[in-house]
């Protein structure tokens, strides 16, 4: 195997590993850190981002389970500590998508958030996972140094880290910690402007596709798109992208419906409680209405040098990325296509 190969796929894991959808794999990098008996570095001193875990409420439909009531929970120990959490996010959230992952990246260093903080509820166990928070390219890395703490009691696993920070030989800078937490927004994912139609140049230029699943499946679902397409490494550039002829790019976002259209900037409400998913095809509409709560994919074009972002006139996230991908073609068809 030539090493270009060999790289090119060991990127594809790294990706499938950061942004697999059913399951955040993130979470099982924890355990390649170095866990040692000393807290992060300046941990006492410095702001940190905390990134929750926990079973989803119900798996069909799929719901996310009540993350913010453990951030409730697990707030004031880290106040106890010193441990100054300064927002929670849903890890689901953070590995969303590419574009939306580097939106977040932007804002945790905007706000110098030095340290992340892992709260995982599994199988009856509470893990809390403390490290430092790495460039944007890799959220934390193999090996990087980090403490742990794990009990089936939360308040136990919490009088582990105050015990561990109270032995610590670290100057505790860290005075003015909120004893209730505070929930990040959403990060904005669109750079350029913003459109909810579709570009008729798509007709005369290839489209990108960065690679996120098998392959055959992904050909399965874009054999209905109706212009040129390619496949692209995930992690190339968008630039080296449109110097190998490419002019657009697919992405998506993938998050909880709420979450997936506060990213995207559509409205949203507090007394929604369910959005409708809209396809036509043929003449005839598909309607499907899910909880805001529950996980859906949302597929956009973006032209590359400009920014600017393709959403499509309908709302027509779903589940399933393979859902979602077919609705936005089909939305795309039927606006684009004339027979």
């Amino acid at each position: 195997m030539r090493k270009s190969q060999l790289i090119f796929i060991l990127s594809l894991f790294f990706y499938f590993s950061s942004f697999a959808q059913d399951d955040v794999k993130i979470v099982k990098r924890l355990d390649s850190l170095q866990y040692g008996a000393e807290l992060p570095k300046e941990i006492l001193q410095s702001k940190s981002v905390a990134l929750v875990q926990l079973p989803p409420k119900s798996t069909n439909p799929m719901v996310r389970g009540d993350w913010k009531k453990l951030a409730e929970l697990t707030q004031p120990g880290f106040q106890k500590a010193s441990i100054d959490v300064v927002t929670y996010y849903h890890v689901e959230d953070i590995y969303s998508g590419k574009e939306s992952y580097l939106a977040f990246m932007e804002e945790f260093k905007k706000r110098e958030l030095e340290n992340i903080v892992f709260i995982v509820q599994k199988e009856g166990s509470y893990r809390i996972v403390l490290t430092k928070l790495n460039d944007e390219k890799e959220l934390i890395k193999k090996g990087q140094p980090a403490w742990q703490t794990q009990n089936a009691d939360l308040s136990i696993a919490l009088d582990n880290l105050y015990k561990a920070a109270a032995n610590s030989s670290q100057d505790r800078d860290n005075l003015l910690i909120l004893d209730v937490p505070e929930f990040g927004d959403m990060a904005k994912t669109i750079d350029g402007r913003r459109g909810e139609y579709y570009d008729l140049n798509f007709s005369s230029e290839k489209l990108a596709v960065p690679i996120f699943a098998d392959t055959a499946k992904i050909n399965a679902v874009m054999a209905n798109y109706p212009y040129k397409y390619g496949f692209v490494d995930p992690d190339l550039e968008e630039k080296k992208v449109r110097s190998e002829g490419y002019q657009y790019i697919l992405y998506y976002v993938h998050s909880t419906g709420k979450a997936v259209k506060e990213m995207l900037e559509y409205p949203v409400t507090d007394t929604e409680t369910a959005y409708v998913s809209e396809v036509v095809k043929d003449g005839q509409a598909r309607v499907n209405s899910y909880s805001i709560n529950t996980p859906v994919y949302k597929f956009y074009i973006k032209h590359i040098y400009s920014g600017n972002t393709f959403l499509g006139k309908k709302w027509d996230a779903a589940p399933t990325w393979e859902q979602a991908l077919t609705n936005y073609i089909d939305n795309l068809r039927t606006e684009l296509i004339r027979n």
